[in-house]
């Protein structure tokens, strides 16, 4: 201000007539000058104080910690509690807890701002006109804020008429929603429309398209392109479009790389296993890819190894490899074991399908119960009182055809 105003003195003193007229001059630039900074440091003071009452209101009201509340504060000012109060009256009076008002606001701050009449009570209407509500309503919209602004006419709408259309029941289009609500997102016409296209397109039968969509949604949700690729992959593979193992093939191929297939196929290679044997293992059952190649190898050496079950024995049901080592193989296992070396059980009496793959009411009473009497440490073998050291266990093996 200073050197404004000598700059200013010395571009009029050569003009200056007189006295008086100076003076004016300088009165004039002093009042502007400061009359400019008096309105910063007000609308800076006045900003300042919005802000202090939209973090505080972001705590105190909402829940939300002061570092989110001051972020989220950036991109919400409002001077009065009016508004962002009937937002969360409107919230509660949904089913929405504290903890997912705080969550939504946090993810969306503006829906603070958000006119319940005309922003938020036609979602809540859509969502109880197709049958969603209570829990399942405020998990999905909690999940998912940005649904609050989306058009129920252009988007939600059009999203669930043509999902309906796919699977040909209001049940199973809800149940796909419930699944991944992140359709209602998406342009159908332009992301989900050409991957149904695609498979019709290569021979997927309806049913096993109502059980990809219905059962595990958000593999449409991948751009058309990726899409075609793994399907593609699963085809030259041998799957059958027509059976469900084409689905859990391409939830495979869709969620792990090419280099991770390849190790992981690997390990049943290092195990002696032919490409035949490992191909049969995955049309049977995809999912063993899934495992990691820990677990693979873990179970692998448990099964042949220590147990001295065969390559085809485990090839027909490969599934045991999902199952938990120390919770259900080993356990289940140490019985056999054990029922083995008392001379109750002969190889000719079990299978490996018929030990590990009955739930656990079958197994007892089928392998503990049934020989209680005759061991009755075993309940404490299956439930580990009794260690495997302790019973020799592994150190025979057991030969399975």
């Amino acid at each position: 201000m200073f050197s404004f105003l000598c700059r200013t003195l010395r571009f009029s003193a050569p003009n200056i007539q007189n006295s008086s007229c100076f003076l004016e001059n300088v009165s004039l630039v002093l009042i502007r000058g400061l009359s400019s900074s008096s309105n910063k440091i007000s609308n800076a003071a006045d900003q300042q104080q919005q802000h202090s009452f939209t973090v505080s209101y972001l705590v105190n009201k909402c829940g939300l910690p002061l570092k989110t509340a001051t972020s989220a504060s950036q991109m919400v000012h409002f001077e009065s509690s009016e508004g962002p109060d009937s937002v969360l009256a409107f919230l509660k009076n949904h089913g929405f807890s504290d903890t997912q008002i705080a969550k939504l606001i946090t993810r969306r701050p503006r829906l603070v701002c958000s006119d319940p009449e005309e922003t938020l009570l036609p979602k809540i209407e859509f969502f109880n006109s197709i049958g969603i509500r209570g829990p399942d309503f405020t998990r999905i919209l909690t999940q998912n804020p940005n649904i609050w602004f989306r058009s129920v006419k252009k988007r939600l709408a059009p999203c669930y008429d043509f999902i309906k259309s796919v699977v040909l029941s209001e049940d199973k289009a809800v149940t796909t929603l419930k699944g991944a609500p992140r359709m209602l997102m998406c342009d159908m016409q332009t992301s989900i429309a050409p991957n149904i296209a695609l498979l019709r397109k290569f021979g997927v039968s309806q049913s096993t398209l109502l059980f990809l969509v219905t059962g595990f949604p958000n593999l449409l949700l991948r751009t058309s392109a990726k899409f075609e690729k793994h399907v593609r992959e699963v085809l030259d593979m041998g799957f059958d479009p027509k059976k469900s193992e084409f689905v859990h093939a391409l939830r495979v191929f869709a969620g792990i790389s090419k280099l991770s297939r390849e190790r992981k196929m690997a390990v049943y290679s290092r195990f002696g296993w032919s490409d035949h044997e490992i191909l049969s293992v995955l049309k049977t059952h995809p999912m063993c890819l899934m495992l990691s190649e820990k677990k693979i190898m873990d179970g692998l050496d448990f099964l042949m190894n220590k147990m001295g079950w065969q390559r085809k024995a485990v090839a027909r049901v490969p599934l045991v490899l999902c199952y938990s080592l120390n919770k259900r193989v080993i356990p289940r296992c140490a019985v056999v074991q054990v029922l083995q070396s008392e001379g109750l059980l002969k190889e000719a009496d079990f299978y490996l399908s018929s030990v590990l793959i009955p739930s656990e009411k079958v197994f007892l009473a089928r392998f503990v119960i049934k020989y209680e009497e005759q061991v009755p440490q075993l309940l404490n073998v299956y439930k580990g009182k009794l260690g495997l050291p302790e019973l020799g266990f592994g150190s025979e093996g057991m030969k399975q055809l």
